[in-house]
């Protein structure tokens, strides 16, 4: 049987003719070949914008090479002097349908560009490889009377050959394999693999902090079946919006696109607004090729110093000068930004936002501006529609409804069930793990809270052995986290553990700041502080995102009424 991608036995498609014939591929081919259905990309020749591509099937042998197969259901005629060609359905209504000979030959000059720009490819060093196109009409009996002059008839395949595909196949990549000397590389085991990993890459993901881990840290974050698809809806679309709760996987699924994009020689950005998250995600890809990631206002700071060294303009004084009220942050910034821009020129073939709902309305027109090419250049927007703990407004350019990652990927139940009771938007399903139960350490005032907070860590740290930098204090109250800060540090602690902020993060260093400042990141255990003030209503935003940093185990502390408020039960 051949090695199918996606397996015939689980492939989804409108069209019940290549579904019929994955399922005789599978089948008829022995384990040499690999059969890739429904393969779509987006390339970037070096003297254009990006284009698409796509092919109902890639068959590809290590020694034969590759087939690229258009598959047309129904009747189907033809008219070459008009260039018309017509499919009739089982009801017997026609369709206008694209010439199926000229799509896979278009598919195929695609697979050759895409592989081209691909620096897995490139390192390959295979140069002329055999790849040819064919069409497959699995209704009709009689399809050699289709041939034509872009049309012989050794690469039109109908009903009479379902039952010899493998003679089929090898004998529509033996007439391309006798063009010109025929002397052709092979591709190889390797050549196959980078095949697949270019058109059919499977979505793997690992936790935004897995590399800091100790080894008995496992990875407990994959992207579900949809998530996967969604990555694959990506390949189709040059803007997409893509929306999803805490723990959905959003923000592993832009760096994922990002890296890819880069990947694919495309000169990318992957921008968010917090600085910590982005300072987090940039050191995971150190030294990626194409690829930049930072905040919003590092963005604006990088392009206003651009200019002031290149043209000696200072344009956010300038800013300031033309609009003296306006807030630096929201309005000034993205205003030098854009200007910043216009006088440079754009930088990126694909920008990829992550945060996107604390986004004001004035970062928008100088985001899309970064884009080479307004028009085919590629934006990808993640956000969390319950999110919005700095009171912003997003006029998101891109149209339509978000696709929805509904699947929690990253929490326990039991720590889902918690954060969700705060959570406002589209209904996400809680992940299988369910994990211990939320834990509430009461008592009253800071310094007693603190002395809570201190056995815990030590028992934590000492008795569970857990490392100190799988555990955050987050901070609920901004306005008290020095107050905090100042109670725990006066704590002892196992040596030689001790307090930072998220820029400390390292061994034995337990995370302690604010919820507003850990957007986006994540800890094995997190302990929610600060509530005694809190109102559901008020700071549901706040409770949504410091609860649903916690991967493992959710620990909250505060008084008794506040505790009990945010757990909605009376506790023992």
């Amino acid at each position: 049987m051949a090695t199918c991608i996606p397996p015939s036995e689980i492939a989804r498609s409108e069209s019940h003719a290549e579904l019929s014939l994955l399922s005789a591929l599978d089948a008829q081919l022995s384990d040499e070949f690999t059969v890739l259905h429904s393969v779509a990309w987006i390339s970037k020749p070096a003297t254009s914008g990006p284009r698409d591509g796509e092919s109902d099937f890639l068959v590809v042998h290590p020694r034969f090479g590759v087939l690229v197969i258009e598959v047309k259901g129904g009747r189907v005629a033809l008219d070459y002097r008009g260039q018309k060609w017509i499919s009739v359905d089982r009801n017997g209504i026609e369709h206008t349908i694209k010439n199926p000979f000229e799509q896979a030959k278009r598919g195929k000059f695609g697979i050759l560009e895409k592989l081209r720009e691909n620096p897995a490819w490139q390192r390959l060093r295979i140069r002329r490889f055999n790849i040819g196109h064919a069409a497959f009409l699995p209704d009709v009996g009689d399809g050699q009377r289709l041939r034509g002059p872009d049309a012989p008839g050794e690469i039109i395949g109908d009903r009479n050959d379902m039952e010899r595909l493998r003679d089929w196949v090898q004998q529509a990549l033996y007439y391309w394999s006798q063009g010109e000397d025929g002397q052709f590389d092979e591709l190889g085991q390797r050549g196959v693999d980078a095949i697949v990993a270019t058109f059919a890459r499977r979505a793997t993901t690992r936790p935004l902090l897995s590399a800091r881990i100790q080894d008995e840290e496992r990875e407990r974050i994959a992207l579900t079946v949809r998530q996967a698809h969604i990555l694959d809806m990506l390949q189709r679309q040059r803007r997409a919006m893509i929306a999803g709760g805490a723990g959905t996987g959003k923000t592993l699924i832009a760096l994922d696109k990002a890296l890819r994009t880069a990947g694919e020689g495309m000169r990318t950005l992957l921008v968010c607004f917090n600085r910590p998250l982005a300072d987090h995600l940039r050191e995971q890809c150190t030294s990626v090729p194409n690829l930049d990631v930072a905040s919003f206002h590092q963005v604006c700071s990088a392009w206003i110093a651009r200019a002031k060294r290149d043209i000696g303009r200072d344009l956010l004084a300038e800013a300031r000068r033309d609009y003296p009220r306006a807030n630096e942050f929201d309005h000034l910034m993205p205003l030098a930004l854009a200007n910043a821009i216009d006088l440079l020129g754009p930088d990126y073939d694909a920008v990829v936002v992550d945060e996107a709902q604390d986004f004001g309305d004035d970062f928008w027109l100088p985001t899309e501006m970064l884009l080479k090419d307004l028009e085919n250049g590629l934006l990808y927007v993640f956000l969390d529609e319950n999110q919005d703990i700095y009171r912003r407004s997003a006029g998101i350019p891109i149209p339509g409804e978000p696709m929805v990652l509904d699947q929690n990927c990253r929490n326990t139940g039991a720590v889902h069930r918690m954060a969700y009771r705060h959570y406002r938007g589209t209904a996400v399903t809680a992940s299988p793990i369910e994990g211990v139960e939320v834990t509430a350490l009461f008592a009253n005032g800071t310094d007693s809270q603190a002395k809570s907070i201190g056995a815990l860590l030590t028992r934590l740290i000492v008795d569970e052995r857990l490392s100190a930098h799988d555990i955050g204090v987050l901070i609920c109250d901004g306005v008290m986290k020095e107050l905090h800060e100042r109670a725990l540090q006066a704590l002892p602690l196992p040596k030689p553990v001790k307090f930072g902020r998220l820029e400390d993060y390292g061994p034995n260093v337990v995370t302690v700041d604010t919820v507003a400042r850990f957007k986006g990141l994540e800890r094995e255990v997190v302990i929610l502080w600060g509530l005694d003030n809190a109102d559901l209503e008020r700071d549901r935003e706040t409770l949504y995102v410091g609860m649903s940093r916690a991967k493992s185990a959710l620990y909250i502390c505060g008084s008794r009424d506040a505790c009990s408020l945010m757990i909605g039960r009376d506790q023992d």
